[in-house]
């Protein structure tokens, strides 16, 4: 017997439309129901006693209807909050209702979908924002990241350097070597900056070659420390068939004042970066020691 009952029993779990037509069915025939019992107790006909009975009997049907239907259909109500919060927010969601019928198939396929779509939006975000051959950021990801920075800073009154560093005669590497040899170097700079970075400093490749590294709370003598640590590590790099000491850096440091721009800073680091190359190289120095520049020879090969 339960197993001639389990086939029904599972097209209905699975059949919305069956679930509510069953329920409307029931519903509305509460009044000939109730009208059946009630001559089949021996209850008075007369005229006002039954249309109480059928009155009272088609609002008890109605009622138990809508309550019905408000039960079998709220998990397409909290789908629907779900989403709209998704949209809101751009949180994913999960929507605990394992129904079989239509609505829980609704549920697990939009959830899933949310999912998939939440995890490639994310790939993508990280795509745009990040330098595919050192995994720092590039100069998109520099400029959210410094607005948020600046606005901190403003708000603490707090310090905040720059360094831009530049690899030294990286064209020559490329030209001698081959580009393969140029990529590892710049993983391997990629990598050393890594290592070097605290906690709240943002790194990133914002050119070939360039890298720039922002310090949140950090004064400049500060900034000239971690700069010389960076310089030591680079230069004793050792990727073949380089020699070690082939891989050097010059790097221009600056102390943003209060409320400066991104591009306000990297011009300043790049004054000082600009001397430390015609300086010969291999060198850091200090933006906002510089005097005002005056007539300048012919740039450096950097």
């Amino acid at each position: 017997m339960l197993t001639v009952m389990k086939g029904p029993l599972r097209f209905f779990r699975r059949s919305l439309t069956l679930k509510i037509f069953t329920i409307c069915f029931i519903c509305v025939h509460i009044p000939l129901i109730a009208f059946i019992i009630y001559l089949a107790s021996g209850f008075s006909t007369e005229t006002i006693p039954l249309l109480g009975l059928m009155l009272g009997a088609t609002l008890a049907g109605t009622g138990i209807c809508l309550a019905t239907l408000w039960w079998l259909i709220r998990p397409l109500r909290k789908l629907a909050r779900a989403v709209n919060q998704y949209q809101e927010d751009g949180q994913p969601f999960e929507i605990r209702h394992r129904g079989e019928d239509e609505i829980g198939t609704l549920s697990s396929a939009v959830e899933a979908m949310v999912s998939e779509m939440d995890g490639a939006m994310k790939r993508l975000q990280h795509q745009a924002t990040t330098d595919p051959l050192t995994g720092l950021g590039n100069r998109r990801w520099l400029s959210e990241q410094v607005s948020e920075e600046i606005s901190r800073a403003v708000r603490r009154r707090a310090s905040m350097s720059v360094i831009l560093c530049d690899l030294d005669r990286f064209k020559k590497i490329n030209d001698g070597y081959g580009h393969d040899t140029g990529d590892r170097v710049l993983v391997a700079a990629g990598d050393v900056i890594r290592r070097h970075l605290r906690h709240n400093d943002l790194a990133a490749r914002i050119g070939g070659e360039e890298f720039c590294i922002i310090l949140p709370r950090t004064k400049l003598k500060d900034a000239e420390m971690i700069a010389e640590r960076l310089r030591s590590a680079l230069a004793v790099l050792d990727i073949p068939p380089l020699m070690r000491g082939d891989v050097t850096a010059s790097f221009g440091i600056y102390q943003a004042s209060t409320g400066e721009t991104l591009e306000q800073m990297l011009l300043m680091s790049d004054k000082a970066l600009y001397e430390a190359k015609r300086g010969g190289r291999n060198r850091v120095v200090r933006a906002n020691e510089l005097e005002t520049a005056g007539d300048r020879h012919s740039p450096p090969e950097y």
